[in-house]
C-alpha cells in the first residue's frame, strides 16, 4: 500500500482524476479537504462542493480524509468541524453524510480539548467507518497522548497513524531518520497500529534555489525512497508504508502576481529532473520536447506521459503552472505505485 498525501486543490484533483484504475486500486490517498473555489454563487466556497468534486474524480470513497488548516484554503464550515462540542458532532455528521463505509476519517483535536470529547468523536467515527486515522506532525507534543486515547477506544488494529515530517532538504536523511525514530519510539512504542505512514517531500519551494537546479534545467535527488528504505530497515516489525506528498512541496506559500516561467518536471529513477523555458524560448513545448528527447524510452504509461508527449509534439493540453503540477503529481503517483504496489 502507498499513501500519497494531497490537498483537494484543482491541480491535485485533476492529477487524481486521470490515474489509471489499477493505480487507484493500489493506493490509499490521504486528502486534506479544502473549500471549493469562491464564486458569485458561493462567495466563501463550499466544503460539500469540494468533497463532491473529489469523490467524482476519484470514483471511490476509499481514502483517508483530513481537514486543511491553511487560512487561504478553508472557510467557516471547516472551522466549525473543529468545534469539540458533543464529541466533534459537526465533523461526525459530515462524515456520515458522505460515506458508505470506505472513508477512513481522521480524528480531530482542538488545542486544549478534552479527552471525553476526543474519545466520543473516535467512537462515533469508528461506528460509521470501521477505521480511524490519527494524522498530525511527527513532532507534535500531543502525539503520544492522542494515540493512547485512541487506542483506549478502538484498539490498535483499526488505527492508521500518520506522522507528517514535511520537507526534507538535500542530504538530510540522517536528520529525518532521527525524527522518525523519535516518533516511532515515543508514540508507537509496543502498540503498533494497522499502518504507520511518515510522509515527507523532497520537492523544494523553488527548483532554482541554491543547491537544486539552474534556470533552464536541473535535477536533484528524490530523498523519499532512501529515507523509507532506511527507516523500514531499522524498524522491520513496524507496519510502515511508503508515504509522501506526491512531489508537492508540503508547505504552501502565498502566490504573487507576475511572470512565471513554463516548466515541465519528470521523476526519473531517484531524481527529479526539469526543463524550464520562457515563452519566447518555446515554453512548455520546448521543455516537454527536451525531456521526451532524453527520456522517452523510460516514460511509464500514464496520463502524464501522454501530456508530455502531446506537448512535445506542439499541442500541450494546458498552459498554466497548475496544469503541469497535475502532470507531475500524476506521473509521480503512477511511478511510485509501479515500484511499491
Amino acid at each position: 500500500m502507498y499513501v500519497p498525501n494531497l490537498k483537494t486543490s484543482d491541480s491535485e484533483i485533476r492529477a487524481i482524476r486521470f490515474l489509471s484504475e489499477p493505480v487507484k486500486g493500489g493506493i490509499l490517498p490521504a486528502f486534506e479537504l479544502t473549500r471549493s473555489r469562491k464564486t458569485s454563487k458561493l462567495p466563501n466556497g463550499s466544503v460539500a462542493v469540494r468533497m463532491g468534486q473529489l469523490v467524482d474524480a476519484y470514483k471511490s470513497d476509499k481514502f483517508i480524509l483530513d481537514l486543511s488548516t491553511e487560512e487561504d484554503l478553508i472557510n467557516d464550515e471547516i472551522y466549525k468541524f473543529f468545534d469539540e462540542k458533543n464529541g466533534y458532532a459537526n465533523w461526525r455528521r459530515f462524515i456520515e453524510s458522505f460515506t458508505q463505509g470506505g472513508i477512513v476519517p481522521c480524528a480531530l483535536y482542538e488545542e486544549g480539548g478534552s479527552k471525553a470529547d476526543f474519545q466520543r468523536q473516535a467512537a462515533g467515527l469508528l461506528s460509521t467507518s470501521g477505521k480511524i486515522a490519527l494524522r498530525l506532525s511527527a513532532n507534535d507534543e500531543n502525539a503520544s497522548k492522542l494515540y493512547n486515547w485512541l487506542v483506549e477506544v478502538s484498539g490498535t488494529d483499526k488505527i492508521v497513524l500518520i506522522g507528517n515530517l514535511y520537507f526534507i532538504g538535500q542530504n538530510e536523511i540522517a536528520k529525518y531518520r532521527g525524527f522518525a525514530s523519535s516518533f516511532i519510539d515515543s508514540v508507537v512504542g509496543n502498540q503498533s497500529p494497522s499502518m504507520v505512514a511518515l510522509p515527507l517531500s523532497s520537492f523544494p519551494r523553488s527548483v532554482v534555489e541554491n543547491g537544486y537546479g539552474e534556470d533552464s534545467e536541473g535535477e536533484f535527488e528524490s530523498a523519499e525512497y532512501d529515507f523509507f528504505e532506511d527507516v523500514k530497515g531499522r524498524y522491520p516489525s513496524v507496519p510502515l508504508v511508503f508515504s509522501d506528498f506526491a512531489s508537492v512541496h508540503p508547505i504552501r506559500y502565498p502566490t504573487r502576481g507576475g511572470a512565471w516561467v513554463p516548466r515541465v518536471d519528470l521523476p526519473v529513477g531517484n531524481e527529479m529532473v526539469y526543463r524550464r523555458y520562457r515563452r519566447d524560448d518555446g515554453g512548455y513545448v520546448q521543455a516537454a520536447a527536451e525531456l521526451k528527447r532524453q527520456y522517452d524510452k523510460e516514460l511509464i504509461p500514464c496520463w502524464a506521459t501522454d501530456q508530455i508527449r502531446a506537448a512535445a509534439n506542439g499541442t500541450p493540453g494546458g498552459l498554466s503552472p497548475s496544469y503541469w503540477i497535475s502532470v507531475r503529481i500524476n506521473y509521480w503517483i503512477s511511478k511510485v505505485s509501479s515500484e511499491f504496489i
